[in-house]
């Protein structure tokens, strides 16, 4: 008991600034004009009722879907590339560089008209815009790991006869894991805002679809439980890379502390 009390003071300590948001979000309302802001607690009744209905999690899976297709084929391209364009084809880096940095400063936002007039308003334009906007943090992060590596490890590693596959694969790749997760866990996240953005902009099914049609029938309550929805996932993301980070990458901690 005496090990558990310090914990919840803790716990409740950490979360009382959230305690307090919730208690504002729950009686501001009530002091404003009817119609503007729903109560927290009309929110979360409403999202529960969305989701036990099961229409919440089904447009949950299509936009989980999509981020999945999106950001896999961006991880799958981006860091081999990285990796090619940091190591042995440091030419081609300098040649290219400029013109992916002109690709990376593209606006995401701007351009998913652009994306919706070539591929249409389903999955694939939702697909392909997931693949552009998270290409660029896995391509950059992989490609600044590689071109870091210990040159004199690079050389000791060649000096053994290691082949260029080995060199990639039991040199290069462990060195340059962490920038490649940073670019990953950046991605990610990139990811999950941007597919709610363009099923907003444009899309028959999704989540970000469902916020809008909830905005269109102005169920102002589904509309801020939605949102406190979004948040809640895009919260979970960020846990997620958080402790994989701490498992995966406690190595690389290690070694900077001796």
């Amino acid at each position: 008991m005496k090990l558990l009390l310090p914990k919840l003071q803790r716990l409740a300590f950490n979360s009382s600034s959230i305690i307090l948001f919730f208690i504002f979000w729950e009686f501001g309302p009530r002091l404003i004009p009817e119609g503007v802001i729903s109560p927290a607690s009309d929110a979360i009744i409403a999202l529960f009722k969305v989701a036990a209905s099961g229409i919440l999690w089904e447009q949950t899976l299509i936009s989980l879907e999509r981020v999945v297709m999106g950001f896999s084929l961006s991880v799958l391209i981006g860091v081999p590339l990285g990796f090619l364009l940091g190591t042995f084809f440091e030419s081609a880096e300098k040649a290219l560089l400029p013109f992916l940095r002109t690709c990376e400063k593209l606006n995401p936002f701007a351009i998913i008209p652009i994306f919706m007039i070539f591929f249409g308003i389903g999955t694939l334009e939702k697909v392909v815009v997931i693949f552009w906007s998270t290409l660029w943090p896995v391509l950059f992060n992989t490609m600044t790991g590689a071109r870091n590596m210990d040159r004199n490890l690079l050389k000791a590693a060649r000096s053994m006869g290691t082949t260029r596959w080995e060199l990639l694969r039991k040199v290069i790749l462990p060195y340059a894991l962490p920038n490649i997760f940073i670019g990953i866990e950046i991605a990610a996240q990139i990811a999950f805002f941007m597919i709610i953005a363009s099923e907003v902009i444009g899309a028959s099914t999704g989540l970000g679809w469902f916020y809008i049609s909830s905005t269109h029938r102005y169920e102002l309550a589904l509309m801020y439980g939605i949102v406190l929805y979004i948040t809640i996932l895009a919260i979970g993301v960020n846990v997620t890379f958080a402790r994989l980070k701490k498992r995966f990458l406690v190595w690389k901690e290690a070694s900077q502390l001796s």
